[in-house]
């Protein structure tokens, strides 16, 4: 994975998050107002939506250690090397 792919599982985590919020809130304001809500995902969405959001963030995070680790061991490695 590169930069770009990592950009990509961001806007995809954060726009399913954003969708679960969204959610929340209409469900919200529906029983404030006493109305009907325009979209029912259900608890079993909200769920699947949040762990979708939270595994595309994982993803991310995870690819992201691994590119600094790398970094990190290429430094060690580099330097270790300088000294000789």
């Amino acid at each position: 994975m590169n930069k770009r792919s990592d950009i990509w599982f961001l806007i995809i985590a954060g726009a399913l998050f954003g969708l679960f919020l969204l959610n929340i809130f209409q469900g919200k304001a529906a029983l404030l107002f006493d109305t009907e809500p325009i979209l029912t995902i259900g608890d079993v969405g909200e769920f699947l939506i949040l762990l979708a959001a939270v595994i595309f963030f994982i993803i991310v995070v995870l690819h992201r250690e691994a590119q600094e680790s790398a970094l990190e061991t290429k430094s060690a490695n580099n330097a270790d090397e300088e000294t000789k």
